[in-house]
Formats: C-alpha cells, structure tokens, sequence
C-alpha cells in the first residue's frame, strides 16, 4: 500500500444501541492505532439510520453511507466500492445465528478499508473523547426531561428490560422500585410496552416511546420493522431517537441502576457518568477523566463500581439474578 493512500476503519453497526456504542468505541481505538479516517454505518440491520442523525465524531471521520441498498448500502467515497469485497453480515458465523466476537485478524500487511461488524467488543475510553450529540438531539433530551418535569440529578433512573437478557419478573422489579426509601422521582427506561404498562399504577415515570404492537417474542423494540412500527404511526427515526434520548435522561439521574447485568446499554451509561461525559454532551460541562487515561485501570475502576451497584441492586430488590 501506498504511504499516501488513507486507511479507512469502517463502523459496520448491528443489534442495539449499547452495542453500537461499544464497538464504535473499539472502531475509534483502532482508527487511533492506524491512523485512519473513521466511517460510521448504522444504515443495516436494526438501527436502520444515519449515525449522523444522532450523534457526531470529534475525529478523523466521515459518513459513509446514504441509505440502505443491498448489502452495504449506497457508498459516498467511490474507491470503498472496490475495497469491499466482502459482506461481514452474510459469513458463516451470522447465518447459524451467532456473532463476530473473536478478535480481528493481524493487520501488519497492507490494506485500505477494514470493515468492523461484530457484537461486544474491547473496553475503550476514547469513545468518550470524541463523541458528540447532534443538536436536535440534545433539544429533545432537554424538551423531553422538562415535559416530565425532570431536572438533572432530581431523580432516580432504572433501565428495566424484559428481552432476551431480563433480569428477573419486570413486576417484582417494579415493585420494589416503587417501595424505594429515595423521596426523588422514580424514573425507568425500557424497551417492552409491558413495563411501560406496568409503571402506570406505580406511579413511576417511564419516558420510553414503545409502540403497542409486540414483536412476536422477548425481543426488544429495536428488533420491529417499518411495517409493524407504522401499524402505531412511527417509523425507525422515532424508535431510535427515544433510545438516545432515554439514554440521556439515565445518564443525568442521581442515581442509575441497571436491573440486567449484562446489557451493553447500562453499562455506557455507568461508564459515561463516571467521566460525566452526559453533563459534557448536554451541557457542556469539562469531562472528569482524572484516573481513565489507563484503559487497564478504567477497566478496574468500572468493575469495582459494578459489583457495588449489583450487590446493593440485589440487596434492595431490583436486581434479582
């Protein structure tokens, strides 16, 4: 490969949100070690959306796809049409139902473009470096917390699935939420209209956007396509912007606790109030990243903290596995 020629580290996003968010992270770490320009496709799959309609990269980077067509959808840069030769979603691991967790072959020899398309990833700190809130976004995390009458740390913030990964009966969660000592408001994020359902005698805050319409399974939100979305009047765009905006709003609480102990969503969100990066991206407050420049003592940091949040989240009820 030529000196000249630019390296390109293409963001190949599947399944949820907190995926996405982890392995872009992992994208900006090895676009940082390459010295390559960062390309970021949410277009396939789940998400189905521009990256840059929601957020933005404070780094070498650039869109790289319109929409989705085909297998890679429509490519911006022309010379990517010859450097993919092959689609990630369509090897022999994702069509028996599994996904690309092992490690990236050696990258020593030449190359251009290494598309990235896997589920879980490495822990990265860059990611909170560089990543930015699209403005209309932060409008509506703001609009949004004052139609509820949220104001940063006034409240209290659960994520509660009841997907493929729950921890425990939504309803026993809720329960003891709502039996909670804390005088602050009670808030849950979630991704099943049964929770949104099950907060109302509560009278606890649910500001997720979930469409009546089940999925057929234990799957998420994300998992439902244009056709059943619109049975409701929603397309994608306002599935995905209430995840981000619900991302936000748990970032900003006193307290966050994730009832699932192994969603890639709570864990941004735990890593993300550690640096205070949702202070940073809604309102422009410094990042607090004192002891985090070490990914290995990041990495500590972040367990210590976790085993901490579980063991109390198990002692008061909401955290049952």
């Amino acid at each position: 490969m030529s000196d000249a020629m630019q390296r390109t580290i293409v963001d190949k996003g599947i399944a949820g949100l907190g995926n996405r968010l982890q392995v872009l992270g992992h994208c900006c770490d090895l676009s940082s070690r390459f010295n390559a320009v960062l390309c970021v496709d949410w277009t396939h799959n789940s998400w189905n959306d521009l990256f840059e309609h929601y957020f933005s990269l404070a780094c070498p980077s650039e869109p790289a796809f319109q929409r989705s067509e085909g297998d890679f959808g429509h490519v911006i840069p022309p010379r990517y049409t010859s450097c993919i030769t092959q689609d990630p979603l369509k090897c022999e691991a994702l069509q028996h139902g599994m996904f690309l967790t092992d490690q990236e072959p050696a990258l020593d020899g030449p190359w251009d473009t290494l598309v990235v398309c896997r589920y879980l990833a490495r822990y990265s700190n860059r990611l909170f470096r560089l990543l930015r809130l699209h403005r209309e976004v932060r409008k509506a995390v703001v609009d949004r917390m004052g139609d509820l009458g949220l104001a940063p740390s006034s409240y209290d913030c659960w994520h509660v699935r009841h997907t493929d990964a729950s921890g425990g009966c939504p309803l026993d969660i809720l329960k003891a939420i709502a039996h909670s000592p804390s005088k602050r408001k009670k808030v849950v994020i979630t991704d099943s209209v049964e929770v949104v359902g099950l907060c109302v005698p509560y009278g606890i805050i649910c500001p997720s956007i979930i469409p009546v319409v089940k999925s057929g399974s234990r799957h998420g939100v994300h998992h439902l396509g244009e056709a059943q979305l619109g049975q409701q009047g929603l397309v994608k765009q306002d599935v995905n912007r209430s995840a981000v905006v619900d991302l936000m709003i748990a970032g900003l609480a006193c307290q966050f606790w994730g009832t699932c102990q192994q969603s890639t969503f709570s864990e941004f969100i735990y890593r993300g109030r550690i640096v205070s990066w949702f202070d940073a991206a809604i309102f422009g407050q410094r990042l607090s990243l004192l002891c985090w420049a070490n990914a290995h003592v990041a990495s500590l940091l972040l367990r210590c903290y976790l085993s901490y949040k579980i063991r109390w989240g198990r002692r008061l009820g909401w955290i049952v596995q």
